[in-house]
């Protein structure tokens, strides 16, 4: 991987390790301050669900990226394994093209969603829904590119030096 590929490389791996880090913070604080409210004061918040709910949908989303780059979504590696190794390159290019396809579509329909609902809110933070949908916008298209760069032999993790990875994700 060339230096400016290993620098932009780093500074996404940053941005995401805090996003995650952020929400990640921000979900365990409000559900345990949810609980503290409702079980002593009894007195929950009453955004909190829906807090956590949308925290936890943007750490799944902008997490799947890093998954997508260490190639650790759910597959049928055992049977793919069990091919010879030339059907089994064949297969492997195959599926991550298919895979690339399906998140073009789910990239373009989010994108379409987030622009439908700008003027809907969520109904008890009162959000407009089109933030929350964003963070299928971004995690489609970071797993998008991740997998773009696996089918052509220039993404993984391995190929990134153990200190390059912008933190402990």
């Amino acid at each position: 991987m060339n230096p400016r590929m290993k620098n932009v490389r780093k500074t996404v791996d940053k941005i995401l390790n805090v996003c995650i880090l952020v929400l990640f913070i921000a979900m365990f604080g409000v559900t345990t301050l949810n609980v503290i409210m409702r079980y002593v004061f009894n007195s929950p918040l009453s955004f909190a669900v829906e807090f956590g709910r949308y925290t936890f949908a943007g750490m799944v989303y902008l997490g799947s990226i890093y998954v997508m780059r260490d190639d650790g979504h759910i597959g049928l590696d055992i049977v793919v394994d069990a091919l010879p190794q030339p059907l089994r390159t064949i297969v492997k290019k195959f599926s991550r093209v298919l895979v690339l396809a399906y998140l073009a579509v789910f990239f373009c329909m989010s994108t379409r969603m987030v622009m439908e609902n700008w003027t809907n809110r969520s109904s008890t933070m009162h959000l407009p829904m089109s933030v929350v949908y964003l963070a299928m916008v971004i995690g489609s298209a970071g797993m998008f590119i991740e997998e773009l760069l696996l089918l052509l032999g220039k993404g993984g993790s391995e190929k990134l030096d153990a200190g390059d990875m912008g933190g402990g994700m």
